[in-house]
């Protein structure tokens, strides 16, 4: 069973819309995906699933809230488990880094994102999660290509991956959220491209780490 985690220490970065696009991305390839949904107060993902099913979007993508790591991996049944972690840096969040093959951590371009964000990475790789399969994301960003170069640089600088595909910050996304649709299912084909060139991106990542 193949296992992404969308992990963050902060909130408000886009764990959620990423963790949504992967289980999509998949589901569409006729995978049996399951997001596991540790934010237990806000349930974002479960709510969101539950509005997707409504509105009969497919492919159907099925989300159901944790509170323990091991009740999520013995979902035997799915094909694909996308951990949406709680914005936290704790032991439930360090166990789900350490069962995933690949880690997604997203941020925004600001240092009030970047710094705790590459603070969470290195204190991953501190508890011994391989820092090869951690990956950045750069969402929500500006039309400033100047701090998405600056952002990627400190990335890397600080010796971690980040994706080549940024998502912008887009009406269009939170409409497509608020029915029960991912970045890539929006009403503009450029930006569904924008999206699936991002997806194509992370699983292109998890062979690559899997190999």
């Amino acid at each position: 069973m193949l296992t992404i985690a969308c992990l963050s220490q902060k909130g408000g970065v886009g764990k959620s819309t990423i963790a949504r696009l992967i289980a999509k991305t998949y589901a569409s390839g006729k995978w049996r995906v399951k997001i596991c949904d540790f934010n237990v107060k806000q349930k974002t993902s479960v709510d969101w699933a539950a509005i997707r099913m409504g509105q009969n979007v497919k492919p159907e993508v099925s989300a159901e809230a944790f509170t323990d790591p091991n009740k999520a991996i013995s979902q035997t049944a799915y094909d694909m488990l996308v951990f949406d972690g709680r914005p936290e840096s704790d032991p439930q969040t360090h166990k789900l880094a350490s069962e995933a093959l690949l880690v997604v951590i997203p941020t925004g371009v600001s240092s009030d994102d970047l710094i705790p964000q590459i603070r969470f990475a290195q204190e991953l790789k501190m508890r011994g999660i391989d820092q090869r399969k951690v990956m950045f994301v750069l969402n929500k960003v500006t039309e400033s290509s100047a701090a998405i170069t600056d952002a990627k640089t400190y990335i890397q600088t600080a010796g971690f991956s980040v994706a080549q595909t940024t998502i912008p910050m887009k009406t269009a996304f939170v409409n497509a959220h608020n029915s029960g649709r991912t970045l890539s299912e929006t009403d503009f084909p450029t930006l569904n491209d924008r999206a699936d060139e991002l997806a194509q991106e992370i699983i292109e990542r998890v062979t690559e780490y899997a190999d």
